[in-house]
């Protein structure tokens, strides 16, 4: 198991390291100015466009804890399995435990970018005339994200540093909040319209399903096919982390084979090109929409959004890419996976056999989805009779569409503890309490099932052990999963 070193959950980070690490990446100083390699707090608070650079580190703050999170929480989902010993052992499990070094490497990184947004609103902008009402709004958005995240991924955390532990839903209104100053704030539209789908998201997660989908209309309103990426720089860092355990040689991660069809989502582009995360984009809004129309037992209008839905999937960007080092399980990998497009896949035990789910990996290119792709067809949509199996077919987009963005964890209803060396080191906290224990709904197959499958190497078929959108259906009335039920 890949180890991290450890460090007090809350961050408790010193500003001049902060502004020395931010400036070292921008032209904010010129080198012939420096005379003390130790910038203090009052040397980089009196610098001009401070406020810019602030905003910059803050931004890569934000793919840093993109990066943290989307790779661990894949593999806590039946999404990817990790095959190979790079990395976490565990959540395939899932077995989250608050000693594990991921758990803390999570929790610092949204703990980092909530301070670094704080920072700088507090102490940066406010000495720096530069700083504009949209580089605030930015800023908002990007705390805003950590608290997001922290609600969606968390059984709680502390809201500051050496704070007491608060609920998931504080949180999340924490982050309404400050969605909605930055939208207030800015002038740019693109960014205004990232801040509506945010505060949509963040809703939905709440269960408030009135305001959910206002603010979801809303995104479709002003632009129907709206992405914002999540940009990485190989060159000057960060990379993209999902790109490495996606497409080596060694291919760490394996996905479920029903999924097969999907991977790799994010292509390895060379040394100086690396491939975005859609981090937010309009898929989610018609998700939000139509979920919401089947909790009002309204399936004609949930229909017609599943195919305005799938309608937009299909406009999104597709491409070759030559997949031959994946060799699914091949390199020293612990389950062998199927490799030819003739393979058939049941989604569990009793369950026909379909095509089109795994691709032939020996061929020099495949044909992927780079943003959002999907099995279901306007044929699938229209056979829907049940509310039931309207969210399944949902729900079975959302895990597709989402796929290698870290979003199934929570839609799963699977949350992290508090990291151990926050039990240490904040006095607000304590041993033994709730907050110190993962919530894995107990409906959530153990002992790694969630990624098991039968595989008949002779007949070219896969059974899947078990179909998780069926279970979530099944288990719709849990307070821990589908929001809207």
């Amino acid at each position: 198991m890949r180890r991290q070193t450890l460090i007090p959950a809350s961050v408790r980070l010193f500003a001049p390291m902060l502004a020395a690490t931010v400036l070292g990446g921008c032209n904010a100083f010129s080198p012939t100015e420096v005379r003390n390699p130790n910038v203090t707090d009052q040397q980089f608070l009196g610098t001009p466009a401070s406020g810019a650079a602030w905003l910059r580190g803050t931004s890569r703050q934000f793919l840093l804890t993109l990066n943290s999170l989307v790779l661990n929480a894949e593999l806590g989902s039946d999404n990817y399995f990790n095959n190979y010993t790079t990395n976490n052992q565990q959540f395939d499990g899932p077995n989250i435990l608050y000693v594990d070094p991921d758990v803390t490497a999570i929790q610092n990184s949204i703990a980092r970018l909530r301070y670094m947004a704080t920072f700088g609103l507090d102490s940066v902008y406010v000495r720096d005339p530069l700083v504009t009402a949209n580089d605030k709004a930015e800023t908002f958005y990007l705390r805003g994200v950590a608290s997001m995240l922290a609600g969606e991924t968390f059984v709680g955390l502390p809201a500051v540093a050496n704070g007491p532990v608060v609920d998931w839903q504080t949180h999340l209104n924490s982050a309404i909040a400050d969605f909605t100053q930055a939208r207030t704030l800015s002038t740019d539209v693109p960014s205004k319209n990232s801040y509506t789908l945010a505060l949509a998201r963040a809703y939905h997660r709440l269960g408030n399903k009135t305001k959910a989908v206002e603010e979801a209309q809303a995104l479709l309103t002003a632009n129907p096919t709206f992405i914002r990426n999540a940009s990485f720089d190989p060159v000057n860092g960060p990379a993209n982390a999902m790109t490495g355990v996606l497409t080596s040689s060694v291919n760490n991660f394996q996905p479920l084979p029903r999924l097969d069809f999907l991977d790799p989502k994010f292509l390895n582009r060379g040394t100086t090109t690396q491939s975005p995360i859609a981090f937010q984009k309009a898929e989610e809004a018609h998700l939000i929409i139509a979920e919401a129309n089947i909790s009002d037992n309204n399936l004609t209008a949930a229909k017609d959004r599943l195919k305005q839905l799938l309608a937009l999937v299909l406009t999104r960007t597709t491409e070759l890419t030559d997949s031959r080092l994946q060799l699914r399980g091949r390199a020293a990998g612990k389950v062998l996976y199927p490799n030819v497009a003739e393979t058939k896949v049941a989604f569990a035990p009793g369950q026909p056999l379909q095509d089109g789910f795994v691709l032939t990996r020996s061929l020099p290119t495949v044909r992927v989805a780079t943003v959002s792709g999907t099995s279901v067809t306007n044929a699938r949509i229209d056979a829907i009779t049940t509310a039931d199996d309207a969210l399944y077919v949902l729900y079975l987009m959302r895990q597709e569409i989402f796929i290698g963005e870290g979003r199934r964890m929570a839609d799963l209803g699977i949350r992290l503890p508090v990291a151990q060396t926050e039990i240490i080191a904040n006095p607000n906290t304590k041993a033994g309490e709730a907050y110190t224990l993962s919530l894995v709904p107990s409906f959530i197959p153990k002992g790694f099932d969630m990624d098991a499958f039968t595989y008949d190497q002779t007949a070219k078929t896969v059974v899947i052990k078990f179909d998780m959108n069926a279970i979530l259906v099944q288990n719709k009335a849990s307070t821990a999963v589908l929001p809207f039920h």
